[in-house]
């Protein structure tokens, strides 16, 4: 086990089930091999249970019943943040998961979505455990009232997480607590309502977390006070509460850090950006003081590669030789954005047939101008090196509605592949250990930049020099060599501070994408700024219009987001049908 959060199938399946099984007697005599109430109400079981609550981040827990319908369910929100916000097509083949990631893409999507429903089991099972562990917690003996609430807040974070990606994707939906879940469980209750607003409920939870948690934990992947931080910061942003976040986001950036007591003799490593902006999608450097929180993966572990990235094995250089699904895309629309002018900042208008790869298209010129550094880092595109494997070629597209990209974050070097890699699972390029980034530092200063701008008495200066932070970083990355035909790398900071706040308010959006871009957060980021409709149709306009989209999935009709009322995804059908009538 790599750390905290690995998985070991058989403890989670037997801790996950043990609790409730044992409230039941059978003719007054344990089962051989089973675990009781009084076995699990120890530091030790608490923890093994706690360790549950923390392997549901990847949204994976066994087969949802058809295999790759869970990819819906995956902990990043490929699907439903990046796909659904413009920044990468679905790939494979024609009709390979077509029904449940092209609604999501088109914002057509219904409440009989496969995907949905696979998110939804997924969110509600991370709750579900967090709740085992406060039950279970409550009535367990030998343990420091400091242990307790170590693990209370821990819990508690893991709680509003999972309620905060119910929220973001459908809207109106349930908050359980322990109490609220032992009375699902017993029948006292016929379901729990979606009638309420549940930010109070997640803001209370994560609050708690923040307040109570120590800076020091026993091992990686743990979460202390400045992780619960980190994440009460962008509950707050998300809920419109901007001052506030601007006091608790300027906390963590001060002050915040990791704290292990078996690392750097248990010194505090305070966060900060990478100097190279790949090294947070590198396993040999993963849990960095960049890395506010991810999901710790592992491979070559003997649980048949289900504790890598399963939700993420969308991609892999054909060129590898070790294959691929040739899932999730980058658009044209997305990789149009990096585009850069003579300073190296982004230009006004990249919308346009100058692209980075015409790939054949009539009608498309090859863009040559200066790109910024990231893109090479994100975005895999003919005639450069992706990283180790060789030189990426576009001549092998599943399906050439794609596009002729791929993503790049979550595929590892070939040089880890003896080390990181599990060949376990139906293709070959199998299950690895790179971690899932879910909250990156670089996330955490925008999210101060914005809510500087947003705030009440904010500063437009302090808002430029936070973007110009992760600017700079860029700036000194080292780039991706490629042959000048296809671009000149070149990032650097602004030089002209925003001269208004919708001018700042531009600048930051436009950097979220460029660098937090295919990590899935991009969707509720136009919805929560209110732009969802204006920016996504923007997309399908362009997008569509290009030659390889005339059979892809953008067209027959061309897509077109509808509204707010496309803002938020369609409850489940059958969760709806499981409900006894509570859902609406």
């Amino acid at each position: 086990m790599k750390n905290i959060s690995s998985k070991i199938l058989l403890v989670i399946m037997v801790v996950a089930m043990a609790f409730y099984a044992c409230k039941k007697s059978f003719l007054e005599k344990k089962p051989v091999g089973a675990l009781d109430e009084a076995t699990l109400s120890t530091e030790k079981g608490v923890n093994a249970i706690l360790i549950g609550a923390y392997a549901m981040l990847d949204g994976h827990y066994g087969s949802f019943g058809v295999i790759g319908n869970e990819w819906g369910s995956g902990g990043s929100n490929f699907v439903f943040g990046s796909m659904a916000g413009g920044e990468a097509n679905r790939g494979s083949s024609p009709g390979d998961q077509a029904g449940n990631m092209v609604p999501e893409i088109r914002h057509e999507g219904t409440s009989t979505s496969g995907s949905l429903n696979d998110r939804w089991r997924a969110i509600y099972e991370g709750v579900k455990r967090t709740n085992t562990v406060l039950q279970v917690l409550e009535k367990a003996t030998g343990i420091s009232d400091a242990t307790k609430k170590n693990i209370t807040g821990q819990a508690r974070f893991l709680r509003a997480w999972y309620h905060f990606n119910a929220r973001i994707t459908w809207g109106k939906v349930p908050y359980l607590d322990e109490k609220t879940d032992a009375d699902l469980a017993a029948g006292v209750i016929p379901g729990v309502p979606n009638d309420k607003e549940i930010w109070p409920n997640i803001i209370a939870d994560v609050k708690y977390a923040y307040d109570n948690l120590p800076v020091a934990q026993d091992a990686v992947g743990r979460v202390n006070k400045w992780v619960a931080g980190a994440l009460y910061g962008k509950v707050l942003m998300f809920s419109k509460d901007y001052a506030t976040a601007k006091t608790v986001l300027q906390d963590v950036v001060t002050n915040g850090g990791i704290q292990v007591a078996s690392i750097n003799g248990g010194a505090l490593r305070k966060f900060g950006l990478l100097p190279n902006y790949a090294d947070n999608f590198n396993v040999s450097t993963e849990n960095s003081q960049e890395s506010v929180f991810a999901f710790q993966t592992s491979a070559q572990d003997n649980a048949g590669a289900r504790n890598g990235n399963w939700g993420d094995q969308l991609n892999f250089p054909a060129n590898g030789g070790i294959g691929g699904a040739g899932f999730f895309c980058p658009t044209y629309f997305f990789t149009n954005q990096f585009k850069t002018d003579a300073l190296g900042v982004p230009v006004a208008a990249p919308q346009n047939t100058s692209v980075l790869d015409p790939a054949g298209q009539a009608g498309l010129t090859q863009y040559a101008g200066n790109v910024d550094v990231r893109l090479d880092w994100t975005v895999g595109r003919n005639q450069v090196p992706f990283h180790d494997w060789g030189t990426y070629k576009t001549d092998w597209q599943r399906d050439v509605t794609a596009g002729p990209f791929m993503g790049k974050k979550s595929v590892i070097r070939q040089s880890q592949v003896g080390a990181y890699h599990d060949a376990s699972i139906w293709f070959s390029a199998g299950g690895n250990a790179l971690n899932m980034p879910l909250i990156r530092f670089s996330d955490v200063l925008l999210l101060l930049a914005e809510a500087e701008i947003e705030a009440p008495g904010g500063s437009l200066v302090n808002a430029f020099n936070l973007i110009n932070q992760v600017r700079t970083r860029a700036a000194n990355t080292p780039a991706v060599v490629f042959p000048a035909a296809v671009g000149v790398p070149k990032t650097a900071p602004y030089t002209v501070p925003f001269a208004s706040q919708a001018a700042a308010r531009t600048a930051l959006r436009l950097e979220r994408l460029l660098e937090l871009g295919m990590e899935g957060g991009r969707f509720f980021d136009l919805v929560r700024w209110g732009v969802a409709q204006t920016e996504l149709n923007s997309f399908y306009n362009y997008e569509a219009a290009l030659p390889y989209q005339s059979q892809g999935d953008l067209n027959n009709p061309k897509a077109q987001y509808a509204g707010a009322t496309r803002d938020y995804y369609d409850l489940p059908q059958k969760q709806i049908d499981l409900s006894n009538g509570t859902l609406k």
